[in-house]
């Protein structure tokens, strides 16, 4: 299913960095390269990926939830401006949530 995801994504236009199936992996994929935006599942191989989203925040990554196990109000109470999708994936939702995320984040690096 990864695997999946990480080839419609770059059918979207963008780079993927993963897929991280674990914590573990996911956070040393972000000490190599920050991502511009994260796309993350909440239920991980070794844990929910509150803390990692909590880093990526910290970071002024933006946070697009995509997952069967999101809560879309304890997501943006803990992630003010963070999108929730719901899986199974509706694509033309997901692509919307990555663009528009994807050019925040771009603006808040250029200043």
């Amino acid at each position: 299913m990864a695997l999946d995801m990480q080839l419609m994504i770059e059918e979207f236009g963008f780079i993927v960095q993963g897929p991280y199936p674990s914590l573990k992996s996911a956070y040393e994929g972000l000490e190599k390269d920050p991502p511009d935006v994260a796309l993350l599942d909440v239920s991980l191989k070794d844990g929910l990926v509150y803390p990692l989203a909590d880093r990526l925040r910290d970071m002024g990554v933006p946070l697009v939830f995509h997952s069967g196990h999101v809560n879309d109000d304890e997501i943006s109470e803990r992630y003010p401006g963070a999108i929730c999708c719901h899986k199974p994936v509706d694509t033309g939702s997901l692509k919307s949530a990555l663009r528009l995320k994807a050019d925040e984040g771009l603006r808040a690096k250029a200043g």
